[in-house]
């Protein structure tokens, strides 16, 4: 690859990221998007699956780090470390005509309106039936997904309104063509960093954990 890139002796940084399914895949490209600008040229390897199996990859020591909305419990059967990359308030929004109609009145305007949202195991859905019911809203729930690119192209042709972590919000309203309906401070969102070792000694691992947490603070 060196030599494909005309950098004969360049030290190719590898760096393996595990991303927990239930981790917005918007959020991971923001927290990944410094690695790509650092002077060292960086492999970046990602792998996504269940938790629990990527903190067993982690450690195994095939993972750097693992990006989760929850922290790693302290009852796994090896050592871990968490990492607050700190947390996000909550945009609503979905396609156009939808979101027309749904900002007017917002939020009182979701109680009944077709709703996509992540499975129950997820820290968003927890955050988000936490806020439905401390505003006394029953959004009419439509579908819930595991695969949250799937919510996104289903709501991208009018299915329902969706729920992002507002830090991502500006990908999707390019990437999908949303509309935002309204944002909301009270429903928050976290996000971790789990590796093997307290001490963070891989500088791709310790770039991200330090942008995220200024990005968030945005």
């Amino acid at each position: 690859m060196n030599a494909v890139k005309q950098r004969p002796g360049a030290k190719v940084l590898r760096f393996c990221v595990g991303v927990a399914d239930s981790f917005p895949k918007l959020v991971t490209n923001e927290i990944l998007k410094p690695v790509f600008a650092m002077s060292q040229t960086a492999h970046v390897i990602c792998r996504e699956g269940k938790m629990e199996d990527m903190l067993a990859q982690l450690a195994a020591h095939r993972l750097d780090i693992v990006l989760a909305d929850e922290p790693a419990s302290s009852s796994t059967n090896f050592k871990t470390y968490n990492h607050s990359l700190g947390e996000t308030g909550t945009t609503f929004c979905t396609e156009k005509t939808l979101a027309e109609k749904l900002k007017r009145n917002f939020p009182q305007s979701l109680n009944d309106a077709p709703a996509l949202l992540p499975t129950e195991n997820t820290s968003l859905r927890r955050a988000l039936q936490t806020w439905f019911r401390e505003q006394h809203l029953r959004p009419r729930i439509v579908a819930e997904f595991e695969d949250l690119a799937l919510m996104k192209v289903m709501a991208a042709e009018g299915r329902g309104f969706i729920a992002l972590p507002s830090v991502a919000v500006n990908d999707a309203l390019g990437h999908y063509g949303f509309q935002a309906i309204g944002r909301t401070e009270k429903c928050r969102v976290q996000f971790h960093a789990i590796t093997a070792e307290r001490r963070i000694a891989h500088p791709a691992v310790a770039l991200i954990t330090s942008q995220a947490r200024v990005m968030m603070k945005d």
